[in-house]
């Protein structure tokens, strides 16, 4: 009896984890930079595609619309935010935590006025039953963890006035937000000093809240 060859296989080879990551991650950093420079609604998945240098089908594989991509570059936006918070928590003086957390998220977004207009500049729209807002797939308020455990501590030491965290928190995120939201959307305002403007607002912020 003849036994036949064995089959090779044709096609391209399946690509490995490690391969699949970096056509993700260079296709999400095509996104945020051409979201940046032309807004999420002057972009197509075909734009991105060619930049990112990927067939239009690979980009719909790993992002089936490009509302899906903006979530991806919502998850990895708030992960770098992550850290950027916690190294002002953990840098600054115990007294100062709670202000040291706030300047940071505020210069975060100061240092990517692009980004910040190309994701809060839209509004979040559910697509269907089973879909999310940003806000919840990027667990935003879980991330917000050092900011409460700041709270918690300054309320520990009478430096903050007793009450629900969270509340306090979303007092504090309102306003560092507001100060975001000014100045890189109103440059040509006379705000004066930037710097000191942050400071001056996040401070006001906090002694308010005592």
């Amino acid at each position: 009896m003849k036994t036949g060859t064995p089959k090779t296989r044709r096609g391209r080879p399946a690509r490995s984890d490690q391969q699949a990551a970096a056509s993700r991650s260079l296709i999400v950093e095509s996104a945020r930079k051409l979201f940046a420079e032309e807004g999420y609604e002057g972009v197509s998945m075909r734009k991105i595609a060619a930049i990112a240098q990927c067939s239009p089908a690979a980009l719909y594989t790993l992002f089936p619309n490009k509302r899906q991509l903006l979530r991806g570059i919502w998850e990895e936006l708030f992960s770098e935010l992550l850290v950027q918070l916690e190294s002002a928590y953990a840098t600054s003086g115990t007294q100062y935590r709670v202000e040291a957390v706030c300047l940071a998220f505020v210069d975060f977004w100061l240092q990517r006025p692009d980004e910040f207009r190309a994701i809060f500049m839209i509004e979040d729209r559910l697509q269907g039953e089973q879909d999310r807002y940003f806000v919840d797939s990027a667990q935003v308020l879980p991330r917000m963890a050092v900011l409460r455990r700041g709270i918690t501590e300054a309320q520990s030491r009478g430096e903050l006035r007793a009450g629900d965290p969270e509340e306090i928190q979303n007092v504090l995120l309102c306003g560092v937000q507001g100060i975001a939201v000014s100045l890189i959307a109103m440059p040509e305002f006379p705000w004066g000093d930037p710097d000191k403007l942050k400071r001056a607002t996040i401070r006001a912020l906090v002694i308010g809240l005592r």
